[in-house]
């Protein structure tokens, strides 16, 4: 049987609300910007989101890899 994530709190400011009321690209630009640019931090609060919500809310986890993605690919430009 597979080990259940669990769900891990981080030290980056609290997103109040964003997550859901942002636009895809917006929130990946929000997460660039409080994070400071830590492709670690951003695709891991990403990936937790993407985790916990696939079966619950499909549409937003195609969101958060859509976030991921963008952030990604802005920071490899930089």
């Amino acid at each position: 049987m597979a080990k259940r994530p669990t769900w891990k709190d981080s030290n980056a400011p609290d997103a109040k609300g964003k997550f859901k009321s942002l636009s895809c690209g917006a929130l990946a630009r929000w997460m660039i910007k409080s994070r400071k640019g830590n492709v670690k931090k951003i695709v891991g609060s990403l990936n937790q989101q993407i985790v916990f919500n696939r079966k619950r809310n499909p549409s937003y986890a195609k969101k958060m890899k859509c976030a991921r993605n963008k952030a990604v690919r802005q920071l490899r430009k930089k």
